[in-house]
């Protein structure tokens, strides 16, 4: 299959899965429907926070899947997974502000000193939220060779989301689930971490 067809078949799936799941969560929550279980809300937080990662995570892999798979056409997928996680991270945060702190400051503001994992994930907010809008075409003319830079910001919000989640869930890292996100968000930061070591310990060849 030609690399423009994958490009559209994977793009297609990714549509696919973002827009059904972040359907069935939000609905799930408005109409209180029975699989979201006896506490929709805290399972919808839950849930879009766990979605949000994932995207993350897909998101982070495909550079290191495209060099290892000599196929360039897999990073032609990193702008539409990085933006459907920020698609779940907007609700997730709303739900919290508005439904779980009832839009009240004066719950939030001491809530972020009193349970630090908010604020983690705050801040990842805010760094995924300067990612998406500079995720245009535009914005990497008008950035250069910083566009770049800026976007291995998404290493550091994987980080704090995964350390959010963690928290947010009441668990700990032995959890399935957040053991395989820690794992894997592991292996990505050391392939692209390892090359540059490399390179930098390999000493210059001396010209005879």
């Amino acid at each position: 299959m030609k690399p423009g067809r994958l490009v559209l078949l994977g793009k297609s799936l990714c549509w696919s899965l973002g827009v059904f799941q972040l359907a069935r969560l939000l609905g799930g929550v408005y109409y209180q429907a029975d699989y979201m279980g006896p506490n929709p809300l805290d399972k919808g937080l839950n849930l879009l926070g766990w979605w949000a990662l994932f995207f993350l995570t897909l998101t982070l892999s495909w550079t290191p899947v495209s060099q290892w798979t000599g196929q360039p056409w897999w990073k032609q997928l990193q702008r539409l997974t990085g933006l459907f996680s920020f698609a779940f991270v907007v609700p997730h945060l709303f739900m919290y502000v508005y439904f779980d702190q009832e839009h009240n400051w004066s719950y939030i503001l001491p809530d972020l000193w009193d349970r630090k994992f908010i604020l983690l994930g705050f801040v990842a907010f805010l760094i995924l939220l300067v990612l998406a809008i500079t995720s245009t075409q535009n914005w990497q003319r008008r950035l250069g060779a910083n566009w770049k830079k800026l976007h291995r910001l998404t290493y550091i919000a994987a980080i704090l989301g995964i350390t959010h989640f963690t928290y947010r869930m009441k668990v700990g890292l032995q959890h399935p689930e957040v053991k395989t996100f820690a794992i894997v968000i592991t292996l990505l930061l050391l392939a692209r971490i390892l090359p540059f070591l490399k390179s930098d310990s390999i000493p210059p060849v001396s010209k005879a």
